[in-house]
């Protein structure tokens, strides 16, 4: 998840694009270069990763923690530039892990953490929440947080319509039929100018039509892209467009303009993270009464093969250490440090689940993150974003190819054809 805004590279306030690691001062002081790409002023976690910032620095007077951002689709861009060569100018940086950090790990360019994991740290991490982080026996980040994908909707506006907030894909095509009959509103706002959000709309569609171990199978190279579900959720993605659930032109709206939509009660739905709840109670331009937001499940697909447990989402996000770092010790007692505190944090904002059973305060949760908590407490097997769990090629044709399917003369066969080249290699 997951997860991806949009970019033209410009550092916010934090120096230039090669900025170096300082080293050590005369009185023992070192800087630790830290990217991250929270880059939003109004996004909480921002604001509580520069708390604990400020907390681990007055702790250890030695440290000091200098941090660059950019917003995530030009983060990537960037720090995949830098760790093209030896990113001297990063100590610690945000990525995630599965697929997407393969690629860095296969290369030697970040650290494993074994050495540095204490069995008091190893005791606070939930359990099975690292497996996105381990390769080859070793484990080369802690956890941050999980998502959980949910279809969020707008009551106000069902009510409107006249519709039945959908359970199932019927319904969800009933729903968008009658919805679309509202003047300005969007049935569903999708953001497919960002492929990772065209990308969610079709991986929850494949979930319930293949199921979570199907696809769980096919992301980690155990069984080939094939599955007949896959050609059925591409299909199912293309007749939503032509049925105008998306809008006239969804690939000219990217993840922020679909969220300002729904935000502003000009979309009745939309298929984001966990995250987007905290969107939802925190954004100060939002105009949508946050008590007319519902959470619910993706619908279910009658002939599918998904359970109503599967879902998308879990652990990938974290800090990890760049095996290049002047400061090994440091660095890693840090994104230890920090990966904890924002899955705490994350949690306490409303805008996911800490990775670890750290006490957290449950005060301040807003409604509509406790209705997903509930829904998450009934699932059984997640499935990662493909962007995430597959390795860079391959998700790069994915997220691409499922932009197509939110345009006019979408051809599926084509669709599977590249999506089984890219994925089983042939």
């Amino acid at each position: 998840v997951t997860l991806a805004s949009t970019m033209a590279f410009s550092m916010v306030g934090c120096g230039n694009s090669d900025s170096k690691s300082e080293g050590k001062k005369d009185d023992g002081t070192i800087t630790l270069n830290v990217w991250h790409q929270w880059s939003n002023d109004t996004n909480e976690l921002k604001g509580r990763y520069e708390e604990a910032v400020k907390a681990y620095e007055k702790d250890n007077p030695n440290v000091k923690i200098k941090t660059e951002t950019l917003d995530t689709e030009a983060y990537k861009t960037k720090i995949n530039a830098e760790f093209a060569g030896d990113a001297k100018g990063i100590d610690v940086f945000y990525w995630w892990g599965a697929g997407t950090a393969k690629k860095l790990v296969d290369a030697g360019k970040v650290m494993a953490l074994d050495d540095y994991l204490t069995d008091d740290v190893k005791s606070r991490m939930v359990e099975g929440s690292t497996s996105a982080f381990e390769y080859d026996g070793k484990l080369y980040s802690t956890p941050m947080f999980s998502w959980y994908m949910t279809l969020f909707c707008n009551k106000t506006l069902f009510n409107k319509a006249g519709a039945k907030l959908p359970e199932t894909y019927d319904e969800l095509v009933d729903a968008v039929k009658k919805l679309k009959t509202l003047d300005g509103v969007t049935p569903l706002a999708a953001g497919a100018k960002d492929g990772w959000n065209a990308a969610f709309v079709y991986q929850a569609l494949a979930l319930r039509e293949v199921g979570a171990t199907g696809v769980n199978e096919m992301l980690s190279g155990k069984k080939e892209f094939g599955d007949e579900g896959y050609k059925k959720a591409a299909q199912k993605v293309s007749d939503l467009y032509k049925l105008g659930a998306f809008g006239e032109n969804p690939l000219e709206q990217g993840n922020d303009d679909a969220n300002a939509a729904f935000e502003n009660g000009k979309a009745a739905m939309r298929i984001m993270g966990s995250w987007f709840a905290n969107n939802v109670y925190t954004d100060e331009a939002a105009t949508v009464n946050p008590e007319e937001v519902v959470a619910l499940k993706i619908p279910m697909i009658s002939d599918g093969k998904g359970e109503s447990t599967d879902y998308c989402g879990g652990y990938v996000e974290s800090f990890w250490v760049n095996n290049n770092t002047k400061y090994k010790e440091e660095a890693a007692k840090f994104c230890i440090y920090i990966n904890e505190k924002m899955g705490v944090a994350s949690y306490e904002t409303g805008s996911g689940f800490s990775g670890w059973t750290t006490k957290a305060d449950e005060s301040k949760l807003n409604p509509l993150f406790i209705q997903i908590k509930d829904l998450l407490a009934e699932g059984k097997q997640g499935v990662l974003a493909w962007d995430t769990s597959l390795e860079a090629e391959p998700a790069a044709v994915h997220n691409e190819q499922v932009q197509t399917l939110f345009a006019d003369g979408a051809d599926i066969n084509e669709f599977i054809d590249e999506h089984k080249a890219a994925i089983n290699g042939k």
